[in-house]
């Protein structure tokens, strides 16, 4: 049973134009009925309600999520709500039309699984996980992790640094921490989760670790929105079988068929998404024009439409115009590549001959660690802590394929013959 405070609420949420997220003002009868017993008077009645009331919002991927007072003001702030515009798979939806969901939605629901992955291990700082858990995409570049490395070689910024600039009030308006302070949420243990500063490792490991709420989300909202639907994942099953010291995740040996769902629904999506040969050279031929127009710093906290229209006017907006009307470069050779040194050294060689080519490496060589592959999941299994892969077979081979890389060359397909023999030529010398 629920008590309906209001039959249209209030806030951005709450109206009836959006569609995406139905929100609705509840207080559940369950939560306050022993408060109810203990108070006299309509006006303390009415101070329990108000204490308990919180919002929910209609989320496609996990149903309704209860958000309490402090997180919706935290939502309502100029800075979260500048991520209802920022997609959260850049251009993809370019080639999975689709795929129009946004940061804004991903953060709900990271803090949803954050929620019950902490109340499962019985985290001491749930209001701070949910928080950092909210919170951990706030300061993401237009376009999401397009140009991420980019602002990192021009300006030594991250989205992670620049999350925590907005927490701790050293960036934005300095509301964020404001409501933090107001209702006794320290911004600074969030900035220490999200720093991974070793200070709270159960809380760290849950917004970012070998499973975390982070990647739970993302892997079955951009499947859903791509449309995909590659091997769904229990995550209900999968926040069932975890387990703590205090410090590390790990998992009952019970649990490794709900564990086996998740990692090979990653693996599928970045195959099948992230990595598809469409969804790079788009963002290949935008990151040129970036190079070209050298963004300030500040272009950093833009939207994706301010962005793209920037670039559009600038020295690389014809490569834009072609992306737009999606004339884009063809894929004109490609050959297996074992080294980094390779690619270096092939880099360069055709930025002196072929400097209008596009070169990708997939997957590329900075994806090559447990960090980036995030595949070291311990199992307790007879007394002690197992590598998931020393167990299951089927995740030993499969993430062996992250090291099997191809280079691709996209350009001009008049040039196909010509660049296909440079490049046999070049890697069998």
């Amino acid at each position: 049973m629920v008590i309906c405070l209001s039959e249209n609420p209030p806030g951005p949420e709450g109206s009836n134009g959006n569609q995406n997220l139905r929100c609705f003002w509840r207080a559940g009868l369950r939560e306050l009925k022993g408060k109810l017993h203990r108070t006299s008077g309509p006006n303390q009645v009415c101070s329990v309600l108000r204490f308990n009331m919180f919002k929910i919002i209609q989320d496609p991927i996990w149903g309704p999520i209860e958000v309490k007072p402090e997180f919706l003001q935290i939502i309502d702030t100029k800075e979260f709500q500048r991520l209802h515009w920022i997609g959260q798979l850049g251009l993809c939806h370019m080639v999975f039309p689709g795929a129009t969901h946004t940061r804004f939605q991903h953060s709900l629901g990271t803090m949803h699984i954050a929620e019950k992955m902490g109340e499962k291990l019985n985290s001491k700082y749930i209001g701070e996980l949910k928080a950092a858990a909210l919170l951990h995409d706030i300061g993401h570049f237009p376009f999401s992790h397009s140009f991420e490395s980019f602002f990192m070689e021009k300006y030594g910024i991250s989205h992670e640094s620049a999350s925590m600039d907005i927490i701790s009030g050293r960036a934005g308006s300095g509301q964020i921490k404001e409501i933090m302070e107001k209702h006794h949420i320290d911004p600074d243990t969030v900035v220490s989760i999200l720093a991974k500063s070793g200070e709270f490792p159960l809380e760290e490991r849950i917004v970012s670790g070998p499973i975390d709420s982070d990647e739970i989300d993302y892997l079955a909202r951009d499947s859903y929105f791509t449309g995909v639907n590659l091997l769904p994942f229990d995550f209900r099953r999968i926040v069932s079988v975890l387990m703590t010291d205090g410090e590390s995740i790990f998992i009952e040996q019970k649990g490794i068929p709900a564990i086996e769902s998740l990692l090979i629904s990653r693996f599928l999506m970045y195959k099948s998404v992230y990595f598809h040969k469409t969804v790079r050279i788009i963002q290949k031929m935008v990151s040129r024009a970036v190079d070209m127009e050298y963004p300030e710093k500040r272009t950093s906290s833009m939207k994706d439409i301010q962005f793209l229209d920037l670039l559009e006017r600038g020295k690389g907006g014809d490569i834009i115009r072609s992306v737009e009307r999606r004339d884009l470069a063809k894929l004109i050779a490609q050959h297996e590549i074992s080294k980094e040194s390779e690619e270096k050294a092939f880099r360069k060689v055709m930025k002196e001959k072929f400097p209008e080519f596009y070169i990708d490496v997939v997957p590329p060589f900075s994806f090559k660690n447990d960090d980036r592959v995030k595949n070291r999941i311990e199992v307790m299994a007879h007394g002690k802590y197992l590598d998931i892969r020393t167990i299951s077979p089927l995740l030993h081979s499969l993430y062996g394929s992250f090291n099997m890389r191809k280079i691709f060359i996209y350009g001009e397909s008049g040039q196909k013959k010509e660049i296909d023999n440079f490049t046999s030529n070049f890697f069998s010398s």
